[in-house]
């Protein structure tokens, strides 16, 4: 029997998070999907046809949203025209809570509302902020999929199914085994030598952090090239912010290379490295075992009403569960060219600092479901078809 699938993912890290949901769809035996809904480059290698670009909702922030309001408002009610059209039996969001909560709620007096299965992966963060959403998303979904193991019970008090599946990036865990050849084989594509330190830049995927941390990023690197003229620097990038990075990169006074992100995990594997924008690609980094430094800012206004409403203290889902700083942050205000030359400079001399760092993250990343059988994107799907 065929089964209609709306998905919504709002940003890149969705587009990820989808494409592994869509993979393990793909995979049922004795079992027919179609879709449609928003998604980015990833999702639309496994059979999936976006309504739009799903850059149109690549924007983050109190303030940085004003100005694409119009557009955003546009959107939301597009999706829902979508979603009547299409007649899904399942409707899954991803993430991007301020978007696909809206379309929720636009759908709710509709007839698809009752008919339709309503699964939402990655639980708001309602024990940093805003505790009182719990109850409002409760009505609004069927499933509830978090990535934290003390998630579920913030929603589960209001009648919320949820279960909590591990973090779905972890399927992307490498392969340590894998031939030491493939390994020269990607150093000499990239003009690598034996002795140069490779350090990964993760600038962001939308184009407005880019302009706010990578400049940042660059005068750190910059600094560090005083001390280790061995640097090697390599920067993924998505389509949408290829320009502006490729702009902002002549800047960088080692030797760099910018590759299209489909090529990130051949990077991963030979980094030493990182200087990483806050979000979903450290805990990907985490998982190459690869010391990292995380770096961040925000629109400063932006900043002043986040300091007051949000309750926790790390950005970072690691340092976060770990309830300590394992990986350094440096958010907003220390994110300073000094601090980032500090910090990483202090990984590189310091081998055992950074084999604490990785043994410790890998400990974490345990706790999200590294090293189960089942991986999380599998027992999400599972959850998903059991409705």
């Amino acid at each position: 029997m065929i089964k209609k699938i709306f998905i919504i993912a709002g940003e890149a890290s969705g587009d990820l998070l989808g494409s592994k949901l869509l993979s393990q769809f793909n995979s049922q035996e004795n079992a027919q999907f179609i879709y449609s809904g928003v998604g980015g480059q990833l999702m639309q290698q496994q059979n999936f046809i976006s309504i739009f670009p799903l850059e149109d909702l690549s924007v983050m922030g109190f303030f940085e949203v004003l100005p694409h309001l119009p557009k955003l408002i546009n959107r939301i009610n597009f999706t829902v025209k979508k979603i009547l059209e299409f007649q899904p039996d399942y409707i899954i969001t991803i993430d991007s809570p301020d978007f696909c909560f809206r379309v929720m709620k636009k759908l709710q007096n509709k007839p698809i509302f009752s008919s339709a299965k309503k699964i939402h992966l990655i639980a708001p963060s309602v024990w940093a902020y805003r505790e009182s959403r719990a109850k409002k998303i409760a009505k609004l979904y069927d499933l509830l999929l978090a990535i934290l193991p003390f998630e579920p019970p913030y929603f589960e008090k209001y009648g919320l199914k949820t279960k909590f599946i591990g973090h779905p990036i972890i399927n992307d865990s490498p392969d340590f085994s894998i031939n030491n050849s493939h390994i020269i084989d990607i150093k000499k594509n990239y003009q690598i030598n034996e002795n140069d330190k490779v350090i990964l830049l993760t600038p962001g995927s939308r184009i407005g952090e880019v302009k706010r941390i990578f400049p940042v990023f660059i005068d750190g690197v910059n600094l560090l090239t005083r001390d280790y003229p061995d640097l090697k620097i390599i920067i993924p990038a998505v389509k949408k912010t290829q320009k502006i990075i490729e702009e902002l990169s002549s800047k960088i006074k080692a030797s760099y290379k910018i590759i299209d992100s489909s090529q990130k995990k051949s990077a991963f594997m030979i980094a030493n490295f990182a200087i990483a924008k806050s979000g979903t690609n450290a805990i990907e980094i985490s998982l190459y075992k690869i010391p990292l430094i995380i770096g961040y800012r925000i629109n400063r206004l932006t900043h002043i009403i986040a300091k007051r409403i949000i309750k926790i203290k790390f950005a970072n889902l690691i340092n976060l569960i770990a309830n300590r700083y394992i990986v350094p942050e440096l958010l907003q205000y220390d994110c300073t060219k000094e601090n980032i030359y500090k910090h990483l400079k202090n990984l590189i001399d310091n081998p055992q600092i950074a084999q604490n760092q990785i043994e410790d993250c890998q400990n974490i990343l345990k706790k999200l479901g590294l090293g189960t059988i089942e991986n999380p994107s599998q027992i999400a799907v599972k959850e998903i078809l059991k409705l």
